[in-house]
Formats: C-alpha cells, structure tokens, sequence
C-alpha cells in the first residue's frame, strides 16, 4: 500500500499570524517607510501621516508588530507563507498588545520568557548579542524556547509565540 505524506499547512503557522482568539490590541496603521513583510517590529510614524508606522523601533520600543492578512494575494499556490508584504502607503494591520509568532532570524537560542532582541532598521526579531542596528527589546517576550536559528530560510523554520506588551502610548 502506497503511504500518502501530506506536509502542507503543519507548521505552528507563519510569522504574522495570530496565536489564538485571546484579547489583544490591533489597530491599522499606514506605512510611511520601505516595504514590511509579516511579524516585523514597526514604530509609530505619526509625523509623516496619521495613524503612521514605519519598519524599526526606537531604543527598543516596539510600537506594533505587522500582522498577516489573508487577503493579499500569494506569490505561489499553494502559499509557502514567506511571499507577500506590505508596501509602502498601504494599510497595515498590527497588533500592539497580544500573542502573535515571529520568525526568529540570527545565530543565538532563546529561552521562553526572555526579552528578544530587534534590529531597529529592519525590523526583525533575535537573541544575537546587542551591537549596531540591534538593540534589547523592552515590551517583546518568547513565549516559548526556540534553539538557535539554522540555515533554513523557508517560512515555516525559526517560527515562534511572542508577547507583545504596550510600553507607552
């Protein structure tokens, strides 16, 4: 008898994707800044346009993460989940306070309950050692260990449950 594989749609989910239906804060902003893929740190950006964000954070603070939306249109059927963003002057869904999986990008493990780390310029997530762009988070927290990151760069590797809290307003 033939044994039948199916490895489609297994993974936790994909960066960007909520965890569950528990409470959290999202709200829509509108991007200011270059392209954003799904589960990257965004900061507020209310100087260039109202309800602003741009890809980053500032000193750590993130102010919101993107969150992924089914209605953008996917570069493969079926969808690998790495292959669609948002582009700049777009409404983009984010949430500022909940549970949401990132990827976790860099060479280091992390522990659940640590503080990631966030590279103010591109807007991922590590645990690398902070130096340059990348700098300790203040209010984004592992739910859930993941060991260090490999060289898989599909969209389903290093993906992990993180907490976002609101810092400020």
């Amino acid at each position: 008898m033939t044994i039948q594989s199916f490895d489609l749609y297994t993974a936790n989910g994909y960066a960007g994707d909520l965890v569950d239906s528990g409470p959290r804060v999202v709200q829509t902003g509108v991007l200011t800044s270059a392209e954003v893929g799904f589960g990257k740190a965004l900061k507020r950006d209310a100087a260039t346009v109202d309800r602003g964000v741009a890809v980053g954070s500032v000193d750590g603070d993130v102010f919101a993460i993107s969150q992924r939306e089914y209605n953008h249109e996917a570069g493969s059927r079926p969808s690998t989940g790495d292959d669609t963003k948002y582009y700049t002057t777009e409404s983009v869904s984010t949430i500022r306070q909940g549970y949401l999986y990132i990827k976790l990008t860099g060479s280091t493990a992390i522990a659940a309950g640590e503080a990631l780390h966030v590279d103010t310029v591109t807007g991922e997530f590590s645990k690398d050692a902070v130096a340059g762009n990348i700098v300790a988070c203040a209010n984004v927290f592992a739910e859930e260990a993941n060991a260090a990151p490999s060289g898989d760069t599909s969209a389903k590797a290093n993906v992990m449950k993180v907490r976002l809290d609101i810092v400020n307003g």
